[in-house]
């Protein structure tokens, strides 16, 4: 490893978040929401940040697999076996790579991500009480 890898502990104050635009497909009319990536792996599999939007209804199918923790807001998700599941403030939700369904905000979302693009990779999810 010809670089330096740095063990400096961090903290990312509020004040220092920088919001950018969020990836916005040409199929949403809502407007764009903003996202602040707060680290990613040096080989871009992993990386964890923020994400708001007030607006977004679409279909999705994930190509990564995305663990969420709600922040504020709440967010209706119906799944490709037509199961309605609602997550809000407080709530971890789980998209595994593959998974397909419908995204609506309820309300203004944020939330913190944490996301895993290795392909082949599976996701090992907590089996427990819950809409699993």
């Amino acid at each position: 490893m010809s670089e330096k890898r740095s063990v400096k502990i961090r903290v990312i104050k509020p004040e220092d978040v920088i919001w950018e635009q969020a990836l916005h497909s040409s199929d949403e009319t809502e407007a764009p929401g903003q996202e602040f990536t707060a680290a990613h792996s040096v080989d871009e599999k992993f990386s964890f940040g923020l994400w708001r939007r007030d607006e977004q209804s679409r279909h999705f199918e994930r190509p990564y697999h995305e663990i969420a923790y709600i922040i504020e807001g709440q967010v209706e998700i119906t799944d490709d076996d037509g199961e309605l599941l609602i997550a809000g403030p407080g709530d971890i939700l789980i998209t595994p790579l593959g998974s397909k369904g419908y995204w609506k905000n309820l309300s203004p979302v944020k939330k913190v991500w944490g996301i895993y693009e290795e392909v082949g990779a599976d996701l090992d999810a907590y089996i427990g009480p819950g809409a699993f």
